[in-house]
């Protein structure tokens, strides 16, 4: 019996800056003097994907302007985020035309964030049609999407994370990733987190109670752990509980948004090879012109 290939589902918006960082050292310009660096990192990630998932339907998901749920209840939430520099910025529209005109799947939709996005078609693929589904992304967020048809593919590094990845690499299992960043808080997206309870003391923590509400349940027995301060953390844990709840709901990402978007339209379309060639050629990408040209 074959095997039916896995959807992909490309976190688009981490690639971009991911590319864009990668190559700015190199700061690749066309010849009229046009930033190509992000392109060309976007498109190698891409077709390394369609290579190494070879007749994979592949969806390629961004942000969307504008705020989220998570800014009505967290106004600091991605708040000390620098603008989007204007070299990648002039980058964004190019990968898009390129993601169409290779007949890959699209999508932003207003008002939620990419990871909501991706979380929601994971699980629709998942529990609707059966599928198995490898999310493209290094977001540390997306490890509580990993369950026994949901894996993670860092198309740059080539590493794979499935359940037993997830455990090895945090010492806690999918299920329990939001807990940990609920206690320790994420700088990136300015999550807050409980002041003072880093990484060791979140991991040690849920590693003896197995979960938030647990802790929360056994503030008494923390202080009698082998844990350096423990006599402090319950305190701590107490008086930043409103803390620890809102980070829970923040880095919880949704999957159960309404996109009123069918499965159907993540099939891959036909690659426009003309389109490309165009394409790379604005951007003289000669070496990937020189792959599509007869």
């Amino acid at each position: 019996m074959t095997k039916t290939p896995p959807s992909i589902l490309v976190d688009g918006s981490y690639y971009l800056y991911r590319a864009f960082h990668a190559m700015s050292k190199a700061d690749l310009r066309n010849a009229d003097g046009e930033p190509t660096g992000a392109v060309r990192g976007v498109t190698y990630m891409l077709n390394r994907l369609k290579k190494n998932y070879p007749g994979s339907n592949i969806a390629v998901i961004f942000d969307s302007k504008g705020k989220t749920f998570r800014n009505d209840i967290y106004s600091e939430y991605k708040a000390q985020r620098t603008p989007m520099p204007e070299d990648l910025r002039f980058q964004i529209q190019p990968i898009y035309e390129i993601i169409q005109a290779m007949g890959l799947s699209f999508l932003s939709i207003a008002g939620v964030e990419a990871d909501d996005v991706i979380g929601t078609l994971a699980h629709q693929l998942t529990n609707q049609i059966d599928a198995e589904v490898v999310i493209s992304t290094g977001d540390k967020d997306m490890a509580q999407l990993v369950n026994r048809h949901i894996t993670l593919v860092n198309t740059m590094t080539g590493g794979m994370m499935d359940i037993k990845g997830v455990q090895d690499k945090f010492g806690l299992p999918p299920e329990l990733i939001v807990d940990y960043l609920a206690l320790m808080g994420d700088k990136v997206d300015n999550i807050p987190g409980v002041p003072r309870i880093g990484k060791k003391t979140a991991l040690y923590l849920l590693q003896n109670f197995s979960g938030l509400n647990i802790i929360y349940e056994n503030l008494e027995l923390i202080s009698s752990l082998g844990l350096r301060g423990a006599k402090k953390i319950p305190e701590q844990l107490a008086k930043n509980k409103h803390l620890a709840e809102l980070s829970y709901i923040l880095a919880t990402i949704k999957c159960d948004v309404i996109l009123n978007l069918p499965l159907d339209k993540l099939i891959n379309g036909h690659q426009n090879k003309e389109e490309l060639i165009h394409l790379f050629s604005k951007m003289n990408f000669e070496d990937l012109v020189l792959k599509l040209s007869p």
